[in-house]
Order: C-alpha cells, then sequence, then structure tokens
C-alpha cells in the first residue's frame, strides 16, 4: 500500500521533481524506504562516495605538490581505464593548473588470463573489459582535448613496445597513475615508465592494498623488485589512502 500511495505522489509531480527524486531515490527503478533501496542509497551516497573522496584527496595533493614544485609538465600516464571515472577526475582536477597530455594504456578487453600469482576472487579473465571506441569518445565528450589525449591499446606486455616508448619520448611524465590490479600487469608498466620518470614525477598506485597488503603480491612485490633490481633510482612516499599509496621520484643517485 505504501509503495502504491507513493507511485501516485511520484505520478502527480512535475517533471523537473521526478527528475530530482530520481536522482536522489533512483526512481523507478527502486522505491524509497524500501529496505533495498535504502542500501542501494547508502552505498551510492556514502560508501561510493568515499571511495570518489579518497581518490580526490589523492590527485588534490598532487595538485598541490605540483604547484609548489613547480613547474612540474608533461604527461599523465593512466594504465588501467575501464569506465573512465580516474581519468575524468584527473582532468577535472588538473585542467585548471597544468597543460598535461593524458594518455590510457590498456587492453580494452579486460583483464589478462589470471596467473597463480595474482589469483583473486575478485579478478577474472576478461573483467573490466571497456571498448576502446567508446572510452575515447566518452573522454572527448567530458572534454579532453583530442590534440592532448589518446590512447595505447593493447596487455603490456604487447603494447608497450621501444617504438611507442620512441613515440611518446623525449617527453617526461609528471603522473603516472597505475591500476594495473595484477603483479603481472605491473612489472612490464613500470619497466616501460623509467624513461620517463623525471624529479618530481608522481606515481600512484591505485592497487596497493589489495591481496591484504601483501608485499609478496600485486602491484607491492614488482615495485619492490624494481626498486631493487634499479636500486639508484630513488623514492619517496607520498600520500596514501585506505586503497592507494603514492610515491615521488626524486632523481637518481649515482
Amino acid at each position: 500500500m505504501l509503495q502504491k500511495r507513493l507511485k501516485q505522489f511520484y505520478d502527480r509531480q512535475p517533471l523537473g521533481i521526478k527528475k530530482l527524486i530520481k536522482r536522489i531515490y533512483g526512481w523507478p527503478a527502486a522505491i524509497p524506504f524500501t529496505k533495498a533501496n535504502q542500501k542501494s542509497r547508502w552505498i551510492n551516497q556514502v560508501y561510493g562516495k568515499f571511495g570518489q573522496d579518497q581518490r580526490r584527496f589523492i590527485f588534490l595533493s598532487i595538485a598541490r605538490f605540483g604547484i609548489i614544485n613547480r613547474p612540474i609538465n608533461g604527461y599523465y600516464f593512466e594504465f588501467g581505464c575501464f569506465g573512465g571515472k580516474t581519468m575524468k577526475m584527473a582532468w577535472d582536477t588538473f585542467r585548471w593548473l597544468f597543460d598535461f597530455t593524458y594518455v590510457a594504456f590498456d587492453s580494452f578487453e579486460g583483464l589478462p588470463e589470471i596467473q597463480k600469482i595474482d589469483q583473486q576472487a575478485i579478478w577474472q579473465n576478461g573483467k573490466l573489459k571497456v571498448s576502446e571506441e567508446s572510452f575515447a569518445q566518452d573522454m572527448l565528450k567530458h572534454g579532453l582535448p583530442i590534440d592532448r589525449f589518446f590512447t595505447a591499446k593493447g596487455f603490456y606486455e604487447d603494447s608497450l613496445t621501444p617504438a611507442l616508448k620512441e613515440k611518446l619520448l623525449p617527453q617526461k611524465a609528471a603522473v603516472i597513475y597505475i591500476d594495473c590490479d595484477l603483479y603481472t600487469s605491473t612489472v612490464p608498466v613500470l619497466e616501460f615508465i623509467k624513461d620517463f620518470l623525471q624529479r618530481g614525477t608522481i606515481i600512484v598506485f591505485d592497487d596497493w592494498n589489495c591481496f591484504h597488503g601483501d608485499p609478496e603480491k600485486g602491484e607491492r612485490l614488482a615495485f619492490k623488485q624494481f626498486r631493487e633490481k634499479y636500486p639508484c633510482l630513488r623514492f619517496e612516499k607520498f600520500v596514501s589512502t585506505n586503497e592507494g599509496q603514492a610515491f615521488i621520484f626524486l632523481g637518481e643517485q649515482y
């Protein structure tokens, strides 16, 4: 009975009020005040917002760092893009302060075959798939300039080639956002970005605390091995959240 009355109330409202109700409560897919909708609202408005706020904290911290230590210009590299929320947030944060060129590195085929070292219930072959065309169109529609945005398609062991590196150099990277999820995906990314590091480059690992924060798994293991392989490269911890960890590249020690 309550749901019927609520539906009648909704139907009587002008279009503007209907749009507001739909945006807040998810109508007509869900009815306000039901237990299911209360859960949906909490997930979207509290839990989901918290995750976005954590990522926004990292980007705003990078913006402050870049202004304090300016000029730090170059590329914004993002490895693992999926639906584009992070790329959009990067553009929304940095566009007013820096003239970055935005490069989206992704297989656009979802996750690769999951190797033994990366096995975890959350990861599945083909998960997080989005087409390159739809992703690019969405980014351009959001406002990223066509002359300062492009994609690099392919699984990293195949796509991160010397030819691609030569094409992008000699410009260096200002921000490198690594959302690879997996150890096997992060290893080739770190090898690729080595020549793009400059003093002040910020590297963000989005999935730093996956695999229960185990230092012998995921992005943590890949970065540890990378630093052991190149001990002359100096890094300092920057900001962190419940999910991610950022580092500042300080330069090479000879």
